[in-house]
């Protein structure tokens, strides 16, 4: 987890930044990494998104200081202000090389301190920013970190999940309403989660949507109770009242969620996600739920 500040090359601007960051290692100087990145709010723009990044790292040792370099893709969401238009606002979505250098130090009791630069360029008419961030992280590499661990055997980990939060239109003015969700999950291998969701977006004078959306998830088990997965897949909204006309429209649906097994039988869940649209009506969904696992 992180936190710190951005600048906006060539715009004056400065702002806040947030990153999530799950790195898993390969080998004694490689990783691969998925992360989460907000840069904020300058001018006209909140921008965020997610990136995958391939890391050249020093050896870690369990104390002391180790230095990282990382290179990969960040696919952004940008709610802007059209220069011109009757459009409020707009959403582009696009791809963008980050660039990261870290520098890491070591507690003797696997928590570790974190300070890291990032560099997006974007093509095209988007500012490029530079972000320092400060955080803390825990190592989780003594735990084999695949569904089996949990019961020992095939655990095929089929669970029914109730959700309801909060729903935020991705606009400048950020229209809030209430959101529910119902999820079926089964794991379809040692790290892979299959999802199939009934998802009603509540209403707000930014949209009103309801519809169904299926995901594949890449899932880890920080320990015995607690999982973390991201997940991505397509979103058919089926009642669509926001596109005069439109009875269903296809889109598209990022997440992240955290999950932790009470029991055998009763699973808690937090999740984040995105919809993603082509007619400027992106929205986050935070929910959070209790299901049945069978």
């Amino acid at each position: 987890m992180q936190g710190g500040a951005l600048r906006v090359s060539g715009g004056n601007q400065n702002s806040f930044a947030v990153g999530v960051n799950y790195a898993q290692p390969v080998g004694d100087y490689l990783a691969l990494s998925l992360g989460y990145l907000n840069e904020g709010h300058p001018h006209n723009h909140h921008r965020d998104g997610v990136s995958g990044q391939l890391w050249l790292r020093s050896h870690i040792n369990e104390h002391g200081l180790s230095w990282g370099v990382g290179v990969g893709q960040y696919y952004f969401f940008d709610t802007s202000k059209p220069g011109s238009g009757g459009e409020p606002y707009i959403n582009d979505h696009g791809w963008a090389p980050i660039y990261s250098v870290q520098a890491t130090w070591h507690h003797p009791n696997r928590w570790y301190t974190q300070v890291q630069l990032n560099r997006v360029i974007p093509t095209g008419a988007k500012d490029p920013t530079t972000s320092l961030l400060a955080g803390l992280g825990y190592r989780f590499d003594s735990i084999r970190g695949d569904k089996l661990h949990l019961d020992g055997g095939n655990s095929t980990d089929d669970t029914v999940t109730v959700l309801a939060g909060q729903s935020i239109v991705n606009s400048l003015e950020s229209e809030r309403s209430k959101a529910a969700s119902i999820e079926y999950r089964r794991s379809v291998g040692h790290y892979v989660d299959w999802t199939v969701t009934g998802l009603r977006e509540g209403t707000s004078a930014g949209t009103h949507r309801a519809g169904v959306a299926t995901q594949l998830w890449l899932i880890r088990s920080l320990n015995r109770e607690v999982e973390l997965g991201m997940g991505v897949g397509p979103y058919l909204a089926l009642e669509v009242h926001d596109v005069p006309g439109t009875r269903s429209h296809k889109a598209g649906l990022v997440s992240m969620a955290g999950r932790y097994h009470f029991s055998k039988r009763v699973v808690g869940t937090l999740s984040l996600n995105r919809v993603v649209t082509d007619y400027h009506r992106d929205a986050d969904l935070l929910l959070v739920g209790l299901g049945y696992s069978y």
